[in-house]
């Protein structure tokens, strides 16, 4: 187990953690005496996880937040919630994730995979940064998954998936672009004394694992689909939340920057295309469009 540090006096917001990975991460940084701000689509289950984590933290700052998380609009209205909240915010979670078996699109017109799990949370940390950056030091921990080295061919080619779409597929570009934003935004970010770094949980059995259908992985991975569940009904999202839990708020972690953490909390190679610095460029570029020219953005100033 990591050596974490107290986070009294701090405060942390933690995205899609009502229940999973996010629920355990938020946890255990209100155990470690944060003031915890924990966000979700359904107001019934998030009461009920704000209630779990005050129990089990033995402390009553934690508040839950509904947002929605798959539109511009949303993520800015949260980022507005939490200024009204706080004057302060110390770590920014996006752990809020999507992956599905049909293409469906957002109120913003975008493919829901690419909107949950790439621009969502590029919104979200842009409409934060003011904040982030009076409240240094702050970390940002964008969680990513092992399955975005998995992508192959051109992530910037029909990014809306709408020539073909497979679930599957759609995850995998989503977390590479993911991957590559949070390695161009750590370098802007760099000597500002707010770190960015990419937290792969591995594998765990949560309702987005558990959602995905065969059809929706590449033809490859169907031959091995029932050793795939096997391995991940095996996942426990107590140990997928640690490398999220280790970037928030390890002391070996507070000056890491532009680095992607493995399951076992080791600093490993992320996948060749998303260490390309061109790409790192091209993702968050593309994440500023997509953000500006969003039917539900509320803010309209252009983004740094």
């Amino acid at each position: 187990m990591q050596e974490l540090e107290l986070l009294t006096g701090r405060s942390a917001l933690v995205t899609g953690a009502t229940s999973g990975i996010g629920f355990r991460t938020a946890r255990t940084l209100a155990r470690l005496g944060a003031t915890v701000y924990i966000t979700g689509r359904d107001v019934t289950r998030g009461q009920a996880a704000e209630e779990q984590i005050r129990a089990t933290a033995g402390q009553p700052n934690v508040r839950f937040l509904k947002a929605d998380a798959a539109t511009v609009g949303g993520n800015q209205l949260l980022a507005r919630q939490i200024m009204c909240e706080t004057d302060r915010l110390h770590i920014l979670v996006n752990n809020v994730g999507g992956a599905y078996n049909d293409r469906w699109e957002t109120a913003d017109g975008f493919e829901a995979t690419l909107a949950m799990d790439f621009v969502g949370p590029f919104a979200l940390t842009q409409a934060l940064l003011p904040l982030l950056s009076t409240s240094v030091p702050a970390r940002i921990v964008n969680v990513a998954s092992m399955s975005h080295a998995w992508f192959r061919g051109d992530p910037f080619t029909d990014v809306q998936s709408t020539g073909c779409f497979l679930g599957g597929d759609a995850y995998s570009r989503a977390k590479l672009l993911n991957v590559m934003w949070t390695f161009e935004l750590a370098r802007r970010l760099d000597g500002s004394g707010v770190v960015a770094n990419s937290a792969d949980p591995g594998g765990a059995w949560t309702s987005l694992t558990a959602g995905l259908a065969q059809r929706s992985v590449p033809t490859w991975m169907r031959l091995f689909w029932p050793v795939l569940r096997w391995l991940q009904r095996r996942g426990s999202p107590e140990v997928a939340a640690q490398s999220s839990i280790f970037l928030a708020s390890a002391p070996g972690a507070a000056t890491l920057t532009c680095a992607y953490v493995n399951a076992k909390l080791k600093r490993a190679g992320a996948a060749e295309a998303a260490l390309d610095r061109r790409n790192q460029q091209r993702a968050y570029e593309l994440a500023r469009k997509l953000v500006a020219e969003a039917p539900t953005a509320a803010e309209r100033a252009p983004i740094a």
